[in-house]
């Protein structure tokens, strides 16, 4: 593993290290496990809080120096970059993101409590979403923080009884909403995109069927 450049988009963390092609097969192949592990419900009474978050990061770079490491005062960059958003500071980490998941926790908590709820799914997309972009806000690794922040949205969806939502389709305009949350605070533009996607998805399976 070498040391980079900078990042580029919101999801995509700033390229402090760059992989070499082992690394990069290896990598790929730890995050497609942890995804299937996931998707078979292994994961679905795991709460959302830090130490999860760390150990999503911890199994996808298991093997790679930075695997399950928090920016923290005395290591890792004190601010990360990516697109046109900072990071909070390295000695802000772990208190942000112990509030983030927290609420977060207590969100899901209360959908699973009350699975009759009006809008119910709507809500728990909501939960989901807002808790994976609050990790890419916080960026809380020097690398991996989108990867280790979708597997723990397609882990609050799968707890709450719904599937993961592939973006490889609108990658573009899931940044641009990112980066619009990340600017004013606003989920809206980002969940309107994944209820689309969730929409487009279940229309792709009826017609399978």
């Amino acid at each position: 593993m070498r040391a980079s450049g900078s990042e580029a988009e919101a999801g995509e963390p700033t390229r402090t290290v760059e992989y070499t092609e082992a690394e990069e097969r290896q990598i790929a192949a730890q995050l497609f496990a942890v995804q299937q592990d996931i998707q078979a419900g292994q994961h679905s009474t795991t709460q959302a809080s830090p130490s999860y978050v760390i150990e999503l990061h911890r199994q996808a770079f298991n093997g790679i120096d930075h695997a399950g490491r928090v920016r923290v005062p005395g290591w890792g960059s004190e601010h990360k970059t990516f697109g046109p958003n900072r990071s909070v500071h390295r000695s802000e980490t772990m208190a942000q993101l112990e509030a983030s998941m927290e609420r977060a926790r207590r969100m899901v908590a209360s959908v699973l409590e009350n699975p009759d709820a009006p809008d119910r799914d709507q809500h728990a997309l909501h939960i989901a979403v807002w808790g994976h972009a609050e990790v890419i806000r916080i960026h809380p690794f020097e690398d991996g923080n989108g990867r280790t922040s979708r597997l723990l949205l397609d882990s609050m969806l799968v707890t709450m009884g719904l599937q993961p939502i592939p973006l490889e389709t609108a990658k573009e305009t899931y940044f641009d909403c990112l980066n619009h949350y990340f600017r004013t605070d606003d989920i809206q533009a980002l969940l309107d995109l994944f209820i689309e996607l969730a929409g487009a998805q279940l229309l792709e399976r009826d017609e399978e069927e």
